[in-house]
């Protein structure tokens, strides 16, 4: 557990200890008339202080669940680290998808050594359900040095309809795009899971959150291009959509045989 939510729930629990024992004892005193009943001038001293007390719980709960939210996030985003996506592969009944991506990666990407070895894919399926539109192809590498060699070259499919993309979770691909929208799209871009951004003032920084990118935002207002982006990013950086982003389905898996 990363030791900042260890510490807030630790500082969590002796507010609410503290308060209680607090509110129990002005409670024995007043039921035993050792102290007299409270008026309303007292009661509303302590419901202020009572709700100061609550919106600084809230705060810490909201933290922690942002700190649980990124935690998953991440451990998600190093599970993807070997996979890419192609996207505006044709898809046919009854296709060999290994055979596909070895085609692919010997004919329009000239790795001509990589497509000779049958130890380079581990797995290869499309993404999501078969509908009219053209299902990306998810390719899992068995080594991180084959994936990036296959990423650096994705430039050679310039012109044949064919990208390549990072398989980003979902969180992150919703701050992806909200960021192409507010600095353009030829400013943002993905590597090893992390948005990469080229503000106004020519400065690069790394993103992988929504509160992230609402910082940036705050500081570079006039870079975006539709004016609703910013009330956007105030319903990504909640954490409990956050938690809500899940893994895409998987319908149909396809491995090599050794």
């Amino acid at each position: 557990m990363d030791t900042r939510l260890t510490a807030s729930i630790e500082d969590l629990e002796k507010m609410f200890g503290s308060r209680m024992q607090e509110y129990e004892a002005k409670l024995q005193k007043a039921t035993t008339g050792i102290e007299p009943l409270p008026n309303i001038t007292s009661i509303a001293s302590e419901f202020k202080e009572f709700k100061l007390f609550v919106c600084q719980a809230l705060s810490k709960l909201k933290s922690q669940i942002e700190l649980l939210a990124t935690g998953f996030d991440r451990h998600e985003t190093a599970m993807r680290r070997k996979v890419l996506l192609l996207h505006g592969v044709p898809e046919k009944d009854n296709e060999r998808l290994p055979d596909v991506v070895h085609s692919l990666l010997s004919n329009q990407m000239k790795l001509t050594e990589l497509a000779k070895d049958s130890n380079v894919i581990h797995v290869c399926h499309r993404l999501g359900s078969k509908q009219q539109k053209t299902r990306p192809i998810l390719v899992r590498f068995f080594r991180m040095e084959t994936r990036q060699i296959v990423w650096d070259s994705k430039k050679a499919l310039k012109g044949t309809g064919i990208t390549i993309s990072e398989f980003l979770t979902q969180a992150r691909h919703r701050v992806f795009m909200a960021a192409r929208k507010h600095f353009g799209m030829l400013n943002c871009w993905s590597t090893e899971g992390r948005i990469i951004v080229i503000c106004p003032d020519k400065s690069r920084c790394k993103l992988e959150t929504a509160g992230e990118l609402q910082d940036l935002v705050t500081r570079f207002p006039s870079s975006s291009v539709n004016t609703e982006v910013p009330g956007h990013l105030a319903e990504l950086a909640s954490p409990l959509a956050a938690t809500a982003a899940a893994p895409a389905k998987i319908v149909r898996k396809t491995r090599l045989r050794k």
